[in-house]
């Protein structure tokens, strides 16, 4: 049974966000490539380009954190603990995270990297595995 398609400009019902967070998930934890591709060009401007998982990314600020504390699944666990980890804030720019050192923002593409890194990070604990694997 299909997927249904998850439009990043409406609000997310509980089941959707279910449904994006997991694709999200399955996604990252079968890629090692970046949310966003960042550059800057000559003059220091940050240039964003979309990768295959730019699109799943584009919902994560439609999800409602209120949502977090009634998440029963591991994937959605794991999600909302790399979320609160690297500390994202919605701010008008889309949600940002502080750099490694606290000492200034990252914009909105680069805290997606940053939050896709962190996913990969807590999957390769051995008991996320293992909890994962009861799960199946």
């Amino acid at each position: 049974m299909p997927l249904p398609y998850i439009d990043p400009r409406l609000p997310l019902s509980e089941s959707h966000a279910a449904i994006a967070i997991g694709r999200l998930m399955d996604a990252v934890a079968s890629t090692s490539g970046p949310a966003y591709l960042v550059t800057l060009d000559e003059l220091g401007d940050e240039q964003v380009r979309s990768t295959t998982l730019s699109m799943l990314f584009d919902c994560v600020p439609q999800i409602n954190e209120e949502y977090a504390n009634r998440c029963d699944d591991e994937h959605q666990e794991v999600f909302w603990m790399a979320y609160q980890e690297i500390g994202l804030e919605c701010s008008p720019l889309g949600l940002i995270c502080m750099n490694d050192m606290e000492t200034g923002y990252l914009s909105s593409a680069q805290s997606m990297n940053v939050l896709a890194d962190k996913i990969r990070l807590l999957l390769s604990y051995p008991e996320v595995e293992r909890s994962q694997n009861k799960a199946r």
